[in-house]
């Protein structure tokens, strides 16, 4: 039962931290939304069906307390879809070669800057019909965001995996029982 909740505990945990603790620290413009790293992580090693769910929970939480009425919503449901959709695999086995642990941390890492960053071009649109300036400095920020986002979800993937998958490291008993001949 507690394993089903986990998901909902992990959106929670990202907006409080996201709209309580981390503006009262830290006000600079590096900050990265906690909330869509938890929805990338339950996108990647749930499924679409639930990362868009979690995508809609969490877009939502965040629009309701910044008033900014379903940007961030479709937002958070479209990167939780498409990281599901992309990057899901049920059978994916904990160990392998390390050059295949490899190929799979850098195409996860890429996905997640792709989505992050067209993101933030959407948002960076919006941002410019409100003050017709385009900086330089915004495409600097985008970018150092991006690979924040990035580290935080490739640092935080191996406890999601054991929070929301359990212990995959045990080998099932495939022994079969012969009841009669």
């Amino acid at each position: 039962m507690l394993r089903r909740l986990t998901p909902l505990f992990m959106i929670l945990a990202g907006f409080l931290l996201d709209t309580a603790v981390i503006p009262a620290v830290y006000r600079g413009v590096y900050a990265v939304p906690l909330t869509l790293i938890a929805v990338f992580l339950i996108g990647m090693l749930m499924g679409r069906m639930t990362g868009l769910l979690y995508g809609t929970v969490g877009g939502l939480l965040i629009d309701i307390t910044t008033g900014t009425l379903g940007i961030m919503t479709f937002y958070f449901m479209a990167v939780g879809f498409l990281i599901g959709l992309i990057l899901y695999n049920p059978s994916e086995r904990a160990r392998g070669s390390r050059r295949l642990m490899r190929r799979r941390q850098f195409a996860r890492g890429a996905w997640v800057f792709v989505l992050y960053a067209l993101g933030e071009a959407v948002l960076f649109v919006i941002q410019y019909f409100h003050t017709t300036r385009i900086l330089p400095v915004y495409f600097v920020n985008i970018a150092v965001r991006g690979l924040i986002c990035v580290a935080l979800t490739l640092l935080a993937l191996p406890l999601a995996r054991r929070w929301l998958r359990g212990d995959q490291n045990r080998v099932p008993n495939r022994s079969r029982e012969v009841k009669s001949f």
